[in-house]
């Protein structure tokens, strides 16, 4: 019910989408889809609440979290690859048209959203700079976050909507993952030596 409303929504905009024409989408009364949802906007709500930048570290969801300590880059490119997964899905394609379509970019305070989000992310930065990963004074976990996602998101932006063709979405998903082996090599350091390895070098036995 949510997927047809979000791809009338996308088409027509959230104004030129009426309560009928979703029930006549999905093939229900206006009752019976009033009996679900008490509005249009919480149909709109419903349809978009997995899709927005809030949802970035969902990404974190499938991946195995012992590989963040075991395998940094690894990690985050498989965390990029995953959220390009889910940004790239014909769900997060509308998504994406919706919100430049009827400029609700600026609209549904996405920057604040985006700034949690990055915030959220920035626990994993700070953890890497905990244990040595990254050095310390590199920049705030957040500002890190943002280097790496921010790019991304323009990405997503300008390639991943509705209307772009597989060419331009294969060619958006490398530039992203360009990115993000330029983001590994100039952020992360190798893991220190264990002591224990340092100190027999340095003792010549």
């Amino acid at each position: 019910m949510v997927d047809a409303a979000l791809r009338l929504f996308a088409q027509k905009g959230y104004a030129g989408t009426s309560i009928r024409a979703i029930a006549r989408e999905v093939g229900l009364s206006e009752s019976v889809l009033y009996a679900h949802f008490p509005s249009k906007q919480a149909i709109f709500d419903a349809a978009v609440s997995g899709l927005g930048p809030q949802r970035l570290m969902a990404g974190r969801d499938g991946l195995d979290p012992e590989l963040a300590d075991r395998d940094p880059a690894r990690y985050l490119r498989a965390l990029v690859t995953s959220v390009l997964d889910a940004w790239d899905s014909p769900n997060g394609r509308l998504f994406i048209s919706l919100m430049v379509r009827d400029g609700l970019v600026h609209e549904m305070d996405l920057g604040s959203t985006i700034a949690r989000s990055m915030e959220e992310a920035g626990g994993l930065f700070q953890h890497w700079i905990d244990t040595g990963r990254i050095p310390a004074g590199l920049g705030r976990p957040a500002d890190l976050a943002w280097a790496l996602f921010g790019p991304v998101g323009q990405a997503r932006l300008l390639w991943l909507h509705a209307d772009a063709d597989t060419e331009s979405r294969r060619a958006a998903r490398e530039r992203c993952m360009r990115h993000t082996e330029l983001f590994i090599r100039a952020v992360f350091r190798e893991p220190p030596e264990p002591k224990d390895v340092v100190d027999h070098d340095r003792s010549g036995h």
